[in-house]
C-alpha cells in the first residue's frame, strides 16, 4: 500500500460508519475515474487476488453464495463483496465466511482516508459505494484472499467494481430494474450489464430471453472471450419443498450431478447452473475442483433474506424474502405455489418508490390472502395509503401499519399457516434485526 494508517488519526468503528454514511449524500455517480484514482493511490489492491465478477438483475447474491461455498469446500481462501446488507454494514465484506470485524473495518477505512481525500480534491467526493468498493479490495488484499466474489452494485459498465480484471464474469438473469439509470428496455439494460465482459475473460450467460442471450453472445465474441450458456444444460427431476431444492443435471466436465440445495425455489436451479457453468470454464484454465467438492459446497450454501425460513418461529411458518422488483416477486410467487400448492399466504410488504406498485401487487396477489403494508426504513419508502390502495384495487385485503416492528408483530398474530415478509431488502434486514434482537 502507498499509504500508511499512521497518516491519519485512527477511526473508531462508529466514526468509520459515520464517515461512510456521509458519502451517501453524494448519491449515485456512475463512472470509474474516482475509484480508479483511489485504487492507484493505494497500490492497486484489486490486483492482489483473483476475482469472479457477477452482474445481473436478480440472482447475483445466491450465485455468489453458491460459488463461494464450493470454492471454500475446495480449500480456497475466499472473500465476497455484496450489497446491500441486511442488518450490519459489515455483511458486505466477508472472508472465509466471516464478516469483517469492527476493528478491521475501522483500521481499513483509516488506511483509505488519505487516498480518498486526495482524490476528492481532484475529482470530487466519491460515493458511498465507491468507498465501500475500495474498502473491500483493500481488506481482501490485507487478508491475502485467493479468490473474491465481487457483486456489481448497479449496471456494470460504469459500476465501481468494474475496475477489476477477473478470471471469470457472470451475467445472471436480466429484467427491468433501476430504469432511471440503466434504461427502460431489456436491450439497454443488457448493454450496461455487458460492460463487465472483458477481452479474453470467460463469461457465463445466465438464463435470458433468446434475444438477450444472442446479444450477449455477440458481445462475448467481439471481445474474444469464451462463453457458457446455462440454457444448454439438461436438468431433470426438480423438486422444491420447505427443505430446499433438488435436481439432477448432466455436466460435460462433472458428469451426472445430483444437486441438493438448501435454497428454495426453481429460480435457484438457474442460479446454481451459473456456478456449474463457471466452474466448467475455470476447469479449462486449470482450476481443480472435484465433483465431491462441488456437491458439498452447493449443499452448504446459504443466502439470508431469500425465501428464508426464519428459525424459531413455528406458527405461522415465517419466511423473509427480498423480492424488491417484479422479477423477484414472480420467483417468490412461483416458489410459494410449488411449496404450498393451492394455499393463500399472508404478506407483510413495503417497497421503495422507484419500484412499480401495481405490477408487484398484481403478482403477489396471485397467492395473497391479505397484506399488511408498512414503511421501509428509507426516505424513498412508498406512501402506505397509496400502497394499500393498490393492493385493494387488485382485490386483496390490505391494512396499513407504519411501524415495521409493529407490522411484524401483527403478521405473527395471523391464524394462517404461512406468512411472508417481503419487498425491499432494507425492510427484510430491519425485520431480521427486530426478530432476533440483533444490534451491530
Amino acid at each position: 500500500m502507498k499509504h500508511s494508517a499512521f497518516s491519519q488519526q485512527p477511526l473508531s468503528y462508529e466514526a468509520a460508519l459515520q464517515y461512510i454514511k456521509e458519502c451517501t449524500k453524494f448519491g449515485t455517480k456512475l463512472g470509474l475515474d474516482r475509484i480508479s484514482a483511489i485504487l492507484d493511490r493505494l497500490g492497486h489492491p484489486e490486483k492482489q487476488f483473483q476475482g469472479i465478477h457477477v452482474a445481473g438483475t436478480n440472482g447475483k447474491g445466491s450465485t455468489i453464495a453458491m460459488f463461494e461455498a464450493v470454492l471454500r469446500a475446495a480449500g480456497f481462501k475466499t472473500a465476497r463483496f455484496t450489497s446491500p446488507h441486511l442488518v450490519s454494514y459489515r455483511e458486505r465484506f466477508v472472508v472465509n465466511g466471516a464478516m469483517i470485524t469492527k476493528a478491521q473495518l475501522a483500521e481499513t477505512l483509516t488506511e483509505l482516508k488519505t487516498a480518498i481525500e486526495e482524490v476528492t480534491s481532484i475529482y470530487g467526493a466519491p460515493t458511498e459505494f465507491e468507498v465501500g468498493t475500495a474498502l473491500a479490495f483493500t481488506f481482501f488484499a490485507i487478508q491475502q484472499v485467493e479468490v473474491a466474489l465481487i457483486e456489481v452494485g448497479m449496471g456494470g459498465r460504469f459500476d465501481a467494481t468494474n475496475v477489476i480484471e477477473p478470471v471469470l464474469s457472470v451475467i445472471t438473469h436480466l429484467a427491468l430494474d433501476h430504469q432511471e439509470y440503466l434504461g427502460d428496455t431489456l436491450e439497454k439494460i443488457a448493454f450496461e450489464k455487458a460492460g463487465i465482459i472483458k477481452k479474453g475473460v470467460p463469461v457465463v450467460i445466465g438464463t435470458q430471453e433468446p434475444a438477450i442471450s444472442a446479444f450477449l453472445e455477440r458481445i462475448v465474441e467481439e471481445r474474444g472471450a469464451a462463453a457458457a450458456q446455462v440454457g444448454r444444460f439438461a436438468v431433470t427431476g426438480i423438486t422444491v419443498n420447505e427443505s430446499g431444492t433438488a435436481f439432477t443435471v448432466d455436466s460435460p466436465v462433472y458428469g451426472r450431478l445430483p444437486v441438493q440445495l438448501s435454497l428454495i425455489g426453481r429460480h435457484q436451479v438457474a442460479n446454481c447452473l451459473n456456478v456449474i457453468a463457471g466452474l466448467e470454464l475455470l476447469s479449462g484454465q486449470g482450476w481443480k475442483i472435484s465433483k465431491e467438492q462441488l456437491l458439498t459446497g452447493l449443499a452448504k450454501a446459504v443466502w439470508p433474506g431469500r425465501l428464508e425460513r426464519m428459525v424459531g418461529v413455528t406458527s405461522p411458518k415465517l419466511y423473509f424474502d427480498g423480492a424488491h422488483n417484479p422479477d423477484g416477486a414472480r420467483a417468490l410467487v412461483a416458489a410459494i405455489k410449488e411449496v404450498y400448492p393451492g394455499q393463500k399466504v399472508d404478506f407483510l410488504f413495503g417497497k421503495l418508490n422507484n419500484r412499480p406498485s401495481r405490477e408487484m401487487a398484481a403478482i403477489l396477489g396471485e397467492v395473497a390472502r391479505k397484506v399488511i403494508v408498512t414503511t421501509v426504513p428509507d426516505p424513498k419508502s412508498t406512501p402506505l395509503e397509496e400502497l394499500a390502495a393498490t393492493f385493494q384495487a387488485c382485490g386483496i385485503a390490505a391494512v396499513t401499519e407504519p411501524d415495521p416492528a409493529a407490522a411484524l408483530r401483527l403478521l405473527l398474530q395471523t391464524d394462517n399457516t404461512v406468512a411472508v415478509a417481503t419487498g425491499s431488502l432494507y425492510l427484510t434486514g430491519y425485520l431480521r434485526s427486530v426478530l432476533y434482537n440483533i444490534q451491530d
